[in-house]
């Protein structure tokens, strides 16, 4: 297959798969030569890449020519769609054409219609913060790929504490290998090295309901000195507004049988629907669907690339003052 689509928002995976793929096809020896890389700066890099595609590799082995995040799954101009309908059924056989893309690509668009009638295509999305089964099988996986074992104790603590961070989870455990020298990863072993942001993340977001500024800013920041990725405080953080949310819709809306509001908030422990009712009990359901609002907007900016940080502080203020507008307080 002379065309691969790799897309989704976990570029370390994505990363590893570009890797894989010229360790299998690529002659180490003409790599300079046969591997190129081609960024969407200019519109002039499409036609270069198609252009490069059909002239074959030098010594050993294939070429390949990478795309990423291309301009080809926005839609091209007219003769660019004829140029690249007319390469992708010619391609020399020891030649590969890589593209890949953070997001999902659009199938409306033409250019993005021929590529998925040739190209081999992969998906690699982040596995959601909330879907704690999946994430502790990633962490199985990946203790797999490395030839550890890791105790089945210490798994639920690493898939909490990394949650789907792929790239960290996969630094933590090769410390965890050096530091364990090939024995079984303990709970006590992870406690020591790994540090559980997400225990911090959550205290964040119970500042935030109880609108406590001060607090709310100072958890923020411990967070942001331990590298805590912003994406990853923001997703927390939506996914304790969320669960709250629903969990006060069904109350507000007089659903008194708890097995099923557990079941719609889609909780793994039933018994803690009791606190999550003591915790919603002085919030008003607006406030709660304006919180999601306010994350949804935070969610935009970050991937957006706003300042993290100013960011991150603005939408802080906007969730601790609820429907008060906050942006004036971040001098």
């Amino acid at each position: 297959m002379p065309v691969y689509l790799y897309w989704g928002e976990d570029d370390f995976l994505i990363e590893r798969a570009v890797r894989k793929l010229i360790e299998q096809h690529i002659d180490p020896e003409w790599k300079c030569f046969n591997y190129t890389q081609l960024l969407p700066n200019d519109k002039e890099t499409v036609p270069l890449a198609l252009a490069e595609i059909m002239t074959l590799p030098f010594g050993q082995g294939c070429k390949i020519v990478h795309l990423p995040n291309s301009t080809l799954l926005e839609g091209c101009p007219a003769d660019v769609l004829l140029q690249l309908e007319q390469t992708l059924q010619s391609i020399p056989d020891r030649n590969i054409l890589l593209i890949t893309n953070t997001s999902k690509p659009d199938s409306r668009n033409k250019s993005v219609k021929l590529l998925l009638e040739h190209a081999q295509v992969e998906e690699y999305p982040l596995i959601p913060q909330w879907k704690t089964t999946d994430l502790q099988q990633q962490v199985c996986k990946f203790a797999s790929m490395l030839g550890m074992e890791v105790d089945k104790n210490a798994i639920p603590y690493l898939a909490e504490a990394i949650g789907n961070n792929t790239r960290l989870l996969w630094n933590e455990l090769e410390k965890l290998k050096l530091y364990t020298n090939g024995t079984t990863i303990t709970l006590n072993a992870v406690k020591a090295l790994v540090t559980n942001n997400a225990t911090n993340s959550l205290a964040l977001a119970e500042a935030c309901r109880k609108r406590e500024i001060a607090s709310s800013l100072k958890l923020l920041n411990n967070l942001l000195e331990q590298n805590e990725p912003p994406l990853k405080i923001q997703a927390t953080l939506t996914t304790c507004f969320d669960t709250w949310l629903i969990v006060k819709a069904c109350l507000v809306q007089g659903l008194k049988d708890d097995s099923k509001i557990a079941s719609t908030a889609e909780l793994k422990n039933p018994k803690r629907l009791y606190y999550l009712k003591q915790e919603v009990a002085q919030v008003s359901l607006s406030n709660l669907r304006n919180a999601l609002s306010t994350l949804l907007e935070l969610e935009m900016a970050l991937k957006g690339g706003a300042d993290d940080t100013r960011t991150l502080q603005t939408h802080i203020i906007k969730l601790c003052k609820g429907d008060e507008q906050s942006t004036q307080l971040i001098k």
